[in-house]
């Protein structure tokens, strides 16, 4: 005997077969119909990557395919063999269109590598593309020996990502940029695009060594080509014309500079310790944000 409720209750079981049936063949139809075929690929968002190639790329894989069963995971792969691709996104635009959102890694640095070829790396140290030479719109990494890079691939060298980190990680408000920087065991010197030759020394107390430039480029007038200044112990800085004896030399081989002699530095050093220490104080590098791990 059936009860009223369990019959009430089968009706709707067969009802909700017969709609998931229905449902499932609609969808089988729609992904075989020429309806929702895909008959267009927009791309956005790419710069360093051509249009023509991401469509090379994506059509073979896309068009004709209904938009209910395209190989999405298949097209980003395809595209992200370009060293520029970072991250790839598809959305489907019914009915007969598809969107592909582009995000590219940013050149940030020329890499002087191996055997004299000349690369552009990301600020996360990604080998983008060999350079037929250096640009000038982006400044120029040396290491003491030379690595070996390709792109599409991290550099692993440590004075590489030594540099690289120096180079992406300024506190914003250090108003200088930098033309060249040479790492050589961990050891960095630079020169600004002001022409200021600096030893930086290692990564250690970076933000404070950053702040202690800042002052020192302040209360340096005319600071510029002849300058050579040395961070590398923050709370021992020194000033001097790198026209001096050992100025460039030391800038050069990556050595703090004898004790200054010119009478810039000698007025410098006698009218900054109280004060600069105090201004310093405040500004630790975790208080510029930069307790991320260091290369």
């Amino acid at each position: 005997m059936i009860m009223p409720g369990s019959k009430s209750k089968l009706w709707w079981g067969m009802w909700g077969v017969l709609l998931l049936g229905v449902a499932s063949s609609a969808f089988f139809w729609l992904s075989q119909s020429s309806l929702l075929a895909i008959e267009e690929i927009a791309v956005e968002g790419n710069h360093a990557i051509p249009e023509e190639e991401i469509l090379a790329r994506a059509a073979p894989l896309l068009m004709g395919e209904s938009l209910l069963k395209p190989s999405f995971a298949d097209v980003g792969r395809a595209i992200m063999e370009n060293p520029f691709a970072e991250k790839i996104e598809i959305d489907r635009d019914f009915p007969n269109r598809v969107r592909i959102r582009v995000r590219e890694y940013r050149p940030f640095v020329n890499l002087k590598a191996a055997e004299d070829k000349v690369f552009i790396l990301s600020p996360e140290g990604r080998t983008l593309v060999e350079a037929a030479g250096l640009s000038r719109e982006f400044p120029v990494l040396s290491t003491k020996e030379p690595c070996g890079v390709e792109p599409g691939i991290t550099a692993e060298c440590p004075d590489v990502s030594t540099g690289v980190w120096f180079l992406a990680n300024i506190p914003v408000n250090f108003n200088h940029g930098f033309s060249e920087v040479l790492v050589a065991d961990g050891d960095i010197t630079a020169t600004m695009t002001s022409g200021v030759s600096v030893h930086f020394g290692s990564l250690d107390d970076y933000g404070l060594k950053f702040e202690v430039m800042r002052q020192l480029l302040i209360r340096t007038a005319a600071a510029g080509a002849g300058v050579f200044i040395d961070v590398s112990v923050p709370d021992r800085p020194v000033i001097r014309n790198s026209a001096e004896p050992g100025g460039d030399a030391a800038a050069q081989a990556g050595e703090a500079p004898a004790e200054d002699q010119s009478a810039d530095a000698e007025a410098w050093n006698e009218a900054q310790p109280e004060e600069l220490n105090r201004e310093l104080q405040d500004h630790e590098p975790e208080a510029l944000g930069l307790e991320e791990a260091m290369p």
